[in-house]
């Protein structure tokens, strides 16, 4: 919880602002950014904020299991999931019944946060077309991504993502090392879009949030093809009663990463000790934690060749690398 006086609570009001929308809608906003970025960290932050009292958020899990949706319970009026697709794709006709349901029953606001593979495009275009903005104001678009994204290079497929966002927000920067830090400001530096802002452990100066949205401009102007999102695979693993070492996870994580093309594991286990972790790992690093004790007993994987893991496979390798 952040605490008073920071300039976080400073800036809490900025999200209803008279002037930014329509008392007759309902303000939305839209959260996308890479596999592992921060997503619901910075989203558990905006909805601590009072000014997003009762809001209610659509998480978007590609994989058909939900490990981060208990993060939001208690922070959200409704955290409701969306899994085992995409939001931008064959998801659209249970999306758009959720927003209509929620824009009848109150006009708090609402977030959409999307996999991590969703195209903000896509979505902006199936919301569009479902007419869903005669009843919604777009307040803002969200795109977090990893510092070490920017410190390798931005894809060439995130740069209209992030040209679609008002506000880029920075996560994980704290994990660079000297040397990383030195070369990650020179990239930052270059690049081309505006409004890009520092968001360790998930929280941001709310002023630098730009009201109303300009996504909707953007998606008017837009003259490029709609991309068509990747399709990782993903397997889920039950870790219940199965004792994994973090040391060992540690190093299996980058010959699984290897060989199934993996971009993401993130989940639940027990240690041999009964300790409770919780692991976020992508490319660039991995992290566990103490986990909390509602967190599903579960290790989610994600990748190109994600779904030929098994929990035989995981047990087998563990042993190996022990």
């Amino acid at each position: 919880m952040v605490s008073k006086g920071t300039m976080f609570d400073d800036y809490s009001l900025v999200a209803f602002d008279d002037g930014c929308t329509k008392v007759d809608k309902v303000p939305l906003y839209l959260v996308n950014g890479s596999l592992g970025a921060g997503k619901t960290s910075m989203l558990e932050f905006l909805l601590k904020q009072s000014s997003f009292e009762g809001a209610r958020v659509i998480e978007n899990e590609y994989a058909n299991e939900n490990v981060d949706g208990y993060r939001l319970q208690g922070l959200a009026d409704i955290v409701t999931t969306l899994a085992g697709d995409c939001v931008c794709c064959s998801s659209k006709h249970a999306l758009t019944r959720m927003l209509f349901d929620f824009a009848r029953s109150s006009p708090a606001p609402v977030f959409i946060e999307a996999t991590g593979v969703a195209r903000t495009m896509n979505l902006v275009e199936k919301l569009v077309n479902a007419k869903i903005f005669d009843k919604y104001e777009l307040m803002q678009s969200f795109y977090v991504i990893d510092a070490r994204e920017i410190l390798h290079g931005i894809e060439p497929g995130h740069d209209t993502e992030l040209q679609a966002a008002d506000i880029i927000l920075v996560t994980k920067e704290d994990l660079l090392n000297g040397d990383e830090r030195r070369a990650y400001q020179d990239a930052l530096r270059q690049l081309p879009y505006c409004n890009i802002v520092a968001a360790p452990f998930g929280k941001f100066d709310l002023s630098k949030m730009m009201a109303p949205s300009g996504l909707l401009g953007f998606f008017d102007k837009y003259d490029g093809e709609l991309a068509v999102p990747d399709n990782p695979t993903y397997s889920v693993i039950d870790t219940t009663k199965l004792a994994v070492e973090p040391a060992v996870l540690e190093k299996l994580w980058q010959e699984l990463f290897t060989t199934y093309d993996l971009r993401r594991m993130k989940g639940y286990f027990v240690d041999s000790s009964g300790t409770r972790r919780h692991v976020e790992a992508t490319e660039f690093q991995i992290q566990i934690n103490t986990a909390r004790a509602d967190e599903p007993a579960k290790i989610i994987f994600i990748g190109e060749r994600a779904d030929e893991i098994t929990r035989e496979l995981l047990q087998a390798q563990l042993v190996m690398f022990g």
